[in-house]
């Protein structure tokens, strides 16, 4: 017993050992050039209108209201861009915590995977008698709150001179359960959720919690703190539960129904509750004197997750040229993208594949944009243009293929891109 705690307690001490410094360690300055990303990506730019007036994509008047466009919005997103510098202060005051939590934790995770009890009482028989076992539970959760009582205590007691921190609350809250001493951790829960009102798991734990002192009855507060759970996350499992069963003990069978098909719907097939979820349909159902609704088919009422993707928008079919087919490696880059017919030559949704992939089924949408502020939706038109890269650059240059459709709305529609010319 006395070798086994010495080696808990310099484990426990040796992760503090390494955690404790870095917390503790003097102030240290770091210098940051909060614009040298974007000046990158503005220099990308310039090069490639350049390019594209020397391809003459871009005549004299393109290039110079597309140079003009791509000043304005450097100045006005880098010009005011400094160095920023960030320092980095001891956190006294999580080191304190980490002191305290970090042991307690390890105890509570150890008492609830491991075998605390083997440490003192010899195996039970395989024979053992069901009197014997339950008297073995006890002896367990007796050892297990001597143990860590001292923890609880100390916890208990910084709390209690902060009263805000919801999360240590809800964590001595936990461990009482544990212990099933629920008598004490309903005030416990009761400062936690008044610390975080917003949270449906913690509100779900204080609601089975005082069901558990007031004998396993879910009528008044604890029910009206599932119902507020489920007005959070009205799927949350737990809630769905309590509220559930409370529902079905004061005969609401409607409403029983109703968060029991929810359960139902949600649970995944391998679920261990599940079983029990549908044997309280079929026995409320009974009792109701209703009949089970038909399986639904709502899988094909509503319109799959791509096909409501394809509906906005461009899609079409990339393929390159017979004629120069023979000339590409297949390894050789491609850059699909959607570029609009007016203002900055900037991408507004782009792919990558390589040649390999020709020909290629393309979707280009928001999803798939380069910066937030640019939407290919927002465009009034655009079009679709597929290069291949010899470099693997984005920038076009000499001697890389490339096609170009004529001008689309994106709005889900469809158009193919033939790569049939080489730049010089």
């Amino acid at each position: 017993m006395l070798l086994f705690w010495v080696i808990v307690i310099v484990m426990i001490v040796a992760t503090l050992a390494l955690i404790l410094p870095a917390l503790l360690k003097p102030n240290q300055a770091a210098t940051t050039d909060a614009g040298a990303e974007k000046r990158a990506i503005f220099r990308q730019q310039f090069d490639e209108i350049e390019q594209d007036k020397i391809n003459g994509i871009l005549d004299a008047t393109q290039y110079d209201l597309a140079k003009s466009e791509l000043e304005r919005r450097m100045l006005d997103e880098i010009g005011h861009m400094s160095e920023h510098t960030s320092s980095a202060k001891p956190d006294r005051r999580l080191a304190a915590v980490l002191l305290v939590l970090l042991p307690l934790a390890a105890v509570v995770i150890y008492n609830k995977i491991g075998s605390p009890i083997s440490v003192t009482i010899p195996t039970v028989a395989p024979n053992i008698q069901p009197e014997a076992a339950t008297e073995q539970t006890t002896l367990e959760h007796k050892a297990m709150a001597g143990d860590i009582e001292p923890l609880l205590n100390a916890l208990k007691t910084k709390l209690e001179k902060d009263p805000g921190d919801g999360s240590g609350w809800a964590l001595l809250a936990r461990s009482y359960v544990e212990l099933r001493r629920h008598a004490e951790a309903v005030p416990a829960y009761e400062k936690a959720v008044k610390a975080n009102p917003n949270d449906p798991q913690l509100l779900a734990d204080y609601a089975d919690a005082l069901a558990v002192v007031n004998g396993h009855d879910l009528t008044g507060k604890p029910e009206e703190l599932a119902n507020q759970a489920l007005k959070l996350d009205p799927h949350h499992t737990k809630a769905l539960l309590l509220a559930a069963t409370a529902a079905f003990n004061r005969k609401d069978y409607k409403l029983a129904i109703a968060h029991w098909e929810t359960l139902q719907q949600d649970l995944p097939a391998d679920s261990d509750i599940l079983p029990e979820v549908k044997a309280s349909l079929h026995e409320v159902y009974t009792l109701a004197g209703v009949k089970p609704p038909a399986p639904s088919a709502k899988a094909t009422a509503q319109p799959s997750a791509l096909e409501q993707k394809v509906a906005e928008g461009v899609s079409g079919t990339v393929n390159v040229a017979a004629n120069l087919a023979s000339k590409v490696d297949p390894a050789a880059t491609v850059f699909v993208f959607a570029r609009a017919t007016q203002g900055s030559p900037m991408p507004l949704a782009i792919e990558r594949i390589t040649v390999k992939d020709l020909p290629y089924t393309y979707h280009l949408d928001d999803s798939k944009g380069l910066m937030p502020a640019n939407k290919l939706s927002q465009a009034a038109e655009v079009v679709i243009v597929a290069r291949i890269s010899k470099t693997g650059d984005a920038k076009a240059q000499a001697g890389d293929l490339q096609g170009m459709s004529a001008a689309v709305k994106p709005n889900g529609g469809k158009v193919d891109v033939e790569i049939n010319e080489q730049l010089k």
